[in-house]
């Protein structure tokens, strides 16, 4: 009680500071907005309460920060929401509401501030830092078993997740990529809508032999896009290279366009672009890309897989080459999409991607495996 009234002490004020009323004559008379969250900072574990004001809010409005969906959005009038924060690592995040269908990115800024259970956490990530990595995931395991907040627990199993992925362990890192759902139904829409924790999920369903539905990481992937209020390039990067390399050319070259339209600059972009047009035959994006520094294994690798599909092994071996140097672990991530969709009968997509591992990781025990491999594509009639 004494917190709703602290809470709405502030509506005046800010009422008056910030013109609360009709939208101005710029705005769409129905185009929600936000415009202050009072207070700005707090420990968001177990959830911070705060008011949340702007204008044309509809009964039906959700707050986000920083792509968490609020753990409860109350609806006062349409221009003041009360709101429980999600759980937050420490540092500032945006807001964004959706509203009456529609979803709007603000400016607003809410600073989480360190809980004891980010102390620990800290502790485990610096730990994983130095090498010591099984200490780091027997003290993520302790708060994802004893914290009493579920979504501190899932963020625990993703962290340890994040360790095992760095290791290169990937059935490990799939199990606590879909561990971080063990409680969905307590830890909430924050957890089960984020993209930064669906998209390890979502990554492991595809490269691991999890889901027998070929269909399922596609499936993922169009939710974990739909679902995201931050309109963050990584879930749209994962979705059209999946549709690239299903056969979807058209859908991933929305995506990937939609991408290039906000960051024209960046290689893994780009290069996704030239990887996309060489699978639909047009190798104009690729010539431009072999005449540029490329950085980055995304890109490097990409590039590469590129080169090979267009028919220049030779330039192919050059940018893995640069991958495996920049990022060990691409070759093992070759392999499994390699292995995934040679299961699945895309031929050309499987010997690049397989040939890949062989050249970052020539002496490996995924390379002797994807030589067999290609030996029984080859083997194989045409695509």
């Amino acid at each position: 009680m004494r917190e709703k009234l602290r809470i709405r002490k502030h509506l005046l004020l800010c009422a008056v500071l910030m013109g609360f009323g009709a939208p101005s004559r710029t705005e769409h008379a129905d185009v929600p907005q936000l415009t202050a969250v009072v207070p700005e900072t707090g420990i968001t574990t177990p959830g911070t309460k705060v008011a949340v004001y702007g204008t044309n809010f509809s009964p039906d409005a959700i707050v986000y920060f920083g792509g968490l969906q609020a753990r409860r959005t109350d609806f006062t009038s349409p221009s003041t929401l009360e709101v429980v924060t999600p759980y937050l690592r420490p540092g500032p995040v945006q807001l964004q509401v959706k509203s009456g269908g529609t979803t709007v990115r603000s400016k607003v800024m809410f600073a989480a501030l360190p809980s004891p259970a980010d102390t620990e956490i800290d502790r485990a990530v610096t730990l994983a830092s130095q090498g010591q990595a099984p200490v780091a995931i027997a003290m993520l395991a302790n708060i994802a078993k004893t914290n009493s907040d579920y979504e501190v627990q899932a963020f625990a199993h993703y962290q340890t997740a994040q360790i095992y992925f760095a290791q290169g362990d990937l059935w490990r890192w799939g199990g606590e990529a879909s561990a971080i759902y063990d409680n969905a139904d307590k830890s909430g829409p924050a957890v089960q809508t984020s993209w930064v924790y669906r998209l390890p999920s979502d990554q492991s369903t595809y490269l691991l032999p999890i889901d027998s539905n070929p269909d399922t990481p596609l499936k993922l992937a169009d939710w974990t896009v739909e679902k995201d209020v931050t309109q963050n390039p990584e879930p749209r990067f994962f979705r059209a290279l999946l549709n690239a390399r299903y056969g979807n050319l058209e859908k991933a070259k929305t995506d990937s366009d939609f991408i290039l339209s906000l960051y024209p600059n960046d290689p893994s972009y780009r290069a996704l672009a030239a990887y996309i047009a060489v699978l639909a035959g047009d190798k104009t994006h690729l010539r431009s890309l072999s005449t540029e520094t490329i950085t980055g294994h995304r890109a490097l690798s990409l590039l590469g897989e590129a080169a090979y599909l267009s028919g220049d092994a030779v330039e192919a071996l050059h940018w893995w080459t640069l991958a495996a140097k920049d990022y060990p672990l691409g070759a093992t991530l070759a392999y499994w999409a390699g292995k995934k969709h040679f299961s699945r009968g895309q031929k050309r997509v499987a010997e690049a991607l397989l040939t890949e591992c062989i050249a970052m990781a020539p002496d490996s025990k995924e390379a002797k495996e994807a030589k067999d491999l290609l030996v029984k594509l080859r083997e194989q009639a045409p695509e």
